[in-house]
């Protein structure tokens, strides 16, 4: 009686299951990976920097172009007694009312062939004095030319010029990298949920062949023709089966979990299809190395960080060698009593300034400095050369695996095929008691190994597809370079 209970549960559970899948919504890798690549947490962040980073550049763009700027003062008033020296060199006390303002209009740009600053400039003073004799006063400087040069031997502007664009360029490419990453990873979550799916499947598929299969048995006892030991044991492989469907049901619902909360999606009714469709294509190792260096964001960091440190060698020689400063002013400039008077008068001014530094005894400091800048050069490209030998050893590690899957994912292919098949025909062996139980359990055994593999072989394949266009960003399928460019 509690076996036909049993048995109800079953088919009525077994039922259920189907209503469900009929109102399941299926699911294709590549429309999993399209979603994660536009809403995913980990796209947002990848955005997030590649935005930073190019803002970062426009800034250094934007660096070299004029900068205009108007400043003053309207007014600053005082109203106190103060301290002066008069000119025969006295000092005396007197009292001041008065407010002074001023007007300042110029135009800066950065001049990348020296590495000084250009600026042209006009200003406006006023002074108005209060009290019992009230006077106004103007200054002005119509047009005033000046040229700032901090250091010659170092220029600052040049190296940005080397490093801004490569370090863009690699802001781009590290975009194109996560959004490879991000499709690997979608893999995996995929393929967790597929491996459930499918373990999930099979232990359906075997609880309802354990039911049938005692069953059968239970007729066959009455007959005499099973003993009560086999019978015990077909009862126990349903047990154990309504068990596994009950452990690999949970472990769906939370690959489901964790797979929809990647992809920022409700996972309810979700059913993934298995990838089958495939396209195997030879990928010749010379050509995958090729193109790693030349589209790899790996490469031309290697770049950037050679020329950090060139620059920081130059930096710290400028440092320790003589140092010139350069200010130098050209204009026009007049003072009057009020505004119309500021055009009559105009005189000539002129401010140039030529300073060094050398230092002479530093015991020891300028060279440290300079042995360490070039310690650390040499240091980078010892990385580098470590850094380039590891990136060919993982393009040829990945490269070899793929050319040699193809016939991987053919054996796990026949290994299914023929476990399934070898299956049906051992039941049918059992049911005519041409074989043990034990032999029926371990052709089952079989059957669920050989499906996983299967599962297994094609998550490597997309694996090793999404791996070898992270490190190379090359498409081979479609003989073009990956590139993910935002414009907005």
């Amino acid at each position: 009686m509690i076996y036909k209970k049993i048995s109800l549960a079953i088919a009525i559970s077994l039922g259920l299951f189907k209503m469900a899948e009929a109102q399941e919504r299926l699911l294709s890798l590549s429309e999993a990976i399209g979603m994660a690549q536009k809403q995913s947490f980990e796209y947002k962040v990848a955005l997030n920097r590649y935005h930073s980073n190019r803002w970062n550049y426009e800034n250094y763009k934007a660096s070299f172009l004029p900068t205009l700027s108007i400043d003053g003062t309207i007014p600053s008033y005082n109203r106190s007694i103060n301290r002066i020296t008069l000119p025969n060199g006295e000092d005396t006390f007197v009292s001041q009312n008065q407010a002074y303002s001023n007007l300042n209009l110029g135009i800066r740009q950065n001049v990348s062939a020296t590495g000084g600053i250009l600026s042209l400039g006009s200003s406006l003073d006023r002074i108005d004095v209060f009290g019992n004799i009230r006077q106004t006063n103007y200054s002005s400087v119509p047009v005033s030319i000046s040229y700032l040069q901090n250091t010659i031997g170092f220029n600052s502007f040049k190296w940005q010029k080397k490093t801004e664009p490569i370090r863009f360029e690699s802001a781009k490419r590290e975009l194109s990298t996560n959004m490879q990453q991000i499709g690997l990873q979608t893999v995996s979550n995929y393929f967790n949920m597929i491996a459930t799916q499918t373990q999930r499947s099979l232990s359906k598929q075997n609880l309802a062949n354990a039911d049938t299969l005692h069953r059968i048995a239970k007729d066959r006892f009455k007959l005499g023709t099973v003993s009560q030991s086999e019978l015990l044991q077909l009862r126990l492989n349903v047990l154990n089966a309504q068990n596994r469907v009950l452990e690999d049901s949970i472990s769906y619902v939370l690959a489901q979990q964790q797979f929809s909360t990647y992809l920022l999606i409700d996972g309810t009714n979700l059913r993934l299809e298995v990838p089958e469709k495939i396209a195997f294509f030879e990928i010749n190792f010379k050509e995958a190395l090729a193109q790693a260096k030349n589209n790899s964001k790996t490469v031309i960091d290697f770049r950037l960080k050679r020329l950090e440190a060139e620059k920081n060698v130059a930096e710290v020689k400028s440092e320790s060698n003589l140092k010139f400063n350069v200010r130098a002013n050209f204009g026009l400039s007049s003072r009057a009593a009020n505004l119309q008077g500021l055009l009559n008068g105009l005189e000539n001014q002129q401010n140039v300034s030529l300073s060094f530094s050398l230092p002479l005894l530093d015991w020891g400091f300028a060279k440290t400095q300079k042995l360490r800048a070039e310690a650390n050069l040499a240091m980078v490209k010892s990385e580098i050369e470590q850094q380039d030998m590891q990136l060919e050893h993982e393009v040829t590690l990945h490269v070899s695996r793929w050319n040699l899957h193809q016939k991987n994912i053919a054996s796990a292919i026949e290994a299914k095929q023929i476990a399934e098949e070898n299956y049906e025909l051992e039941i049918q062996r059992y049911k005519s008691g041409r074989i043990s139980i034990n032999d029926l359990n371990a052709a089952q055994n079989q059957k669920d190994n050989a499906s996983n593999a299967y599962i297994q072989s094609i998550r490597t394949y997309w694996d090793l597809y999404y791996t070898i266009g992270k490190l190379t960003l090359y498409n081979f399928e479609k003989n073009e370079k990956i590139v993910f460019d935002v414009l907005n």
